[in-house]
């Protein structure tokens, strides 16, 4: 499993640099795994990302076909 950290290098140099625009591709390069763990520190570090980040898990899962969604 990927580190945050690594994962956001897709997109940003920083989670600071992240643009809203940008959470959306990163989730889409998250494993299952990944992703709970990634909005979480993504949620962490940009709450003004907050709504983006939840809406976009929402879309991962319901693309992915999860059961539930995991609170980040």
């Amino acid at each position: 499993m990927r580190q945050p950290e690594f994962i956001l290098k897709i997109a940003a140099d920083s989670v600071a640099q992240l643009r809203r625009a940008d959470v959306e591709r990163i989730f889409d390069n998250c494993s299952d795994e990944e992703l709970p763990i990634t909005a979480r520190y993504i949620a962490t570090h940009r709450p003004d990302l907050a709504a983006k980040i939840e809406q976009e898990v929402d879309y991962q899962l319901e693309e992915r076909g999860a059961a539930e969604r995991t609170a980040f």
